[in-house]
C-alpha cells in the first residue's frame, strides 16, 4: 500500500515488475553511479532540514544471504597481506620523540589462503563462522546520524570481507561528501582492530567500541 502511495497508483493499477529494478541496474545504469547520486541528495535534503547533524554517527553491519547455492564453488586461491605500515610509523615516531632506539624492520607479511568462490554469483563471499550458517552472502554496512535515526551511508561488500576493513574510508567520504564534523562514533566489537583506534585518534574523533574479550 505504502509502495503505490508513494508512486500515486491506485488500488487496480499495475505495477512495474520486480524485475526492472534488478535489470536497471545491471544494464542500463551499471557504470553509472546514479543510485549513489540518489541517496546523497536524500541525505543532503535532511542535512537541510536539520533532521541531520553530523556529529555522531553509528555504524555495524550485517550479512545478506545472496542467491546462491552454497554447494556451488570453485576453489581459488588469494594472497591476504597484514598491512601494519601505518601503525609502525606511528610507533616509531614515538619511540623517536622518546628518545628510543627504532624497532628492527619487520618483512610485509604475505600468506596466500584457498577461498570459494560461488559460480552462481561471483561478487559474493562464502562466510563461516562459529554458531552461525554457512552461506554465500554480502555485508550490509549501514551508517545512521544520532539526530533523527537518519541513514548517512550504505556500503555492501562480499560477506568473507571483515566488518573492519572498510570502515575508516567510508567515514573518509561522508565527512568529504557531506561536510560533517564528526566528534563520536559508536560501534560493535567487530570494529575493534588497531587501525580503527589509530583512525580515530588521528581524526580526533571519540570512538564508543564494544569490549571484545580475546581467547
Amino acid at each position: 500500500m505504502a509502495y503505490r502511495w508513494f508512486l500515486g497508483l491506485k488500488l487496480n493499477d499495475p505495477v512495474p515488475h520486480h524485475s526492472t529494478i534488478s535489470w536497471n541496474r545491471r544494464t542500463r545504469f551499471k557504470d553509472t553511479n546514479i543510485f549513489q547520486e540518489i541517496f546523497d541528495e536524500i541525505v543532503f535534503k535532511a542535512i537541510n532540514h536539520k533532521m541531520v547533524g553530523g556529529r555522531v554517527l553509528f555504524s555495524d553491519s550485517t550479512h545478506l544471504k545472496a542467491n546462491a547455492n552454497k554447494h556451488k564453488f570453485s576453489r581459488v586461491e588469494v594472497e591476504t597481506r597484514e598491512y601494519v605500515g601505518e601503525l609502525n610509523k606511528a610507533i616509531e615516531e614515538d619511540r623517536r620523540d622518546h628518545g628510543k632506539k627504532p624497532l628492527k624492520e619487520k618483512e610485509e607479511v604475505t600468506e596466500k589462503k584457498e577461498i570459494r568462490l560461488s559460480t552462481t554469483d561471483s561478487e559474493c563471499g562464502f562466510m563461516s563462522r562459529e554458531n552461525k550458517q554457512e552461506m554465500f552472502c554480502y555485508l550490509d554496512h549501514r551508517t545512521t546520524d544520532m539526530k533523527f535515526n537518519i541513514i548517512t551511508f550504505a556500503y555492501v561488500p562480499p560477506g568473507n570481507v571483515h566488518d573492519s576493513v572498510p570502515y575508516l574510508s567510508r567515514l573518509d567520504r561522508q565527512v568529504e561528501r557531506f561536510g560533517f564534523k564528526v566528534e563520536a562514533v559508536a560501534l560493535d566489537s567487530g570494529y575493534l582492530t588497531n587501525p580503527i583506534c589509530k583512525g580515530l585518534n588521528d581524526h580526533n574523533i571519540f570512538g564508543v567500541i564494544a569490549h571484545r574479550r580475546y581467547q
